[in-house]
């Protein structure tokens, strides 16, 4: 088992991922694996502050900051968030990490948590699951995807559910933005991250935000959602409890 974690650790390329070793080691890889996915400007203090909150809470699964899109700089991000075909490959690529994870690991839970185009990526990534394999749940945090989109087939490999956190005050990126340069899976208009999913699902729970989120941290924007204190109390136990929903 620990000849596979340290396999597994390579495959996750800890250089380009810039995770500290205590994060992701053979311990916490036997307890379960989260993938945390950044927005479309890669690991920086958002997806550090969704790592830290998740480290505050006590979550003892490996938290794997995963960089999807091209660190390019200046133009990286308006790229990732129109490249839909790449869009798409990356969320097969990590597909095939999860399931790489799970042969060395079958007991292990598996939690996809994306913020802004690393929630769309999310979703691809429970897409390209093939029949048979699933994890426990995709954690969506402001996601930059459509608000009509079908997730139809990312439930069927999810088995407790999507839970979508979103905020009517994302307006200018998550409205405006996405209205004029589209959503990660290239719809133009409001994302999910601002409104909500218009179809409702069972076991996809919508979370809107609201001024009681503010004391902790939250204050509607688009990056309030990665604050280390909200993580903390309204988000990491998704991870943390077997069964949703988890409020």
């Amino acid at each position: 088992m620990r000849v596979a974690a340290a396999l597994l650790l390579a495959a996750l390329g800890l250089g380009g991922c810039g995770l500290s070793g205590e994060n992701v080691t053979p311990e916490r890889l036997d307890c379960g694996l989260v993938i945390i996915l950044p927005g479309i400007e890669g690991e920086g203090p958002l997806s550090h502050g969704v790592r830290e909150g998740l480290l505050d809470a006590g979550v003892d699964l490996a938290l794997a900051i995963h960089q999807w899109g091209r660190p390019v700089p200046l133009a990286g991000p308006l790229l990732n968030q129109m490249d839909i075909i790449g869009n798409r490959l990356a969320g097969a690529r990590i597909a095939q990490l999860i399931m790489d994870y799970q042969d060395s690991h079958p007991a292990g839970p598996v939690y996809i948590v994306g913020h802004s185009g690393g929630g769309g990526v999310a979703v691809f990534a429970a897409e390209a699951l093939p029949d048979g394999r699933d994890i426990q749940g995709l954690i969506l945090l402001s996601p930059s995807i459509s608000s009509g989109y079908d997730l139809t087939k990312a439930l069927g490999r999810c088995r407790n559910g999507i839970v979508n956190f979103y905020s009517k005050g994302d307006v200018g990126l998550l409205v405006v933005g996405t209205t004029l340069f589209g959503n990660v899976d290239g719809v133009r208009g409001p994302a999910a991250g601002a409104v909500g999913f218009s179809k409702s699902l069972p076991d996809v729970y919508q979370v809107g935000w609201d001024e009681s989120m503010v004391a902790a941290g939250h204050d509607g924007s688009h990056t309030g959602v990665t604050n280390v204190r909200f993580v903390k109390t309204h988000i990491a136990s998704w991870v943390k409890k077997p069964n949703w929903p988890a409020w």
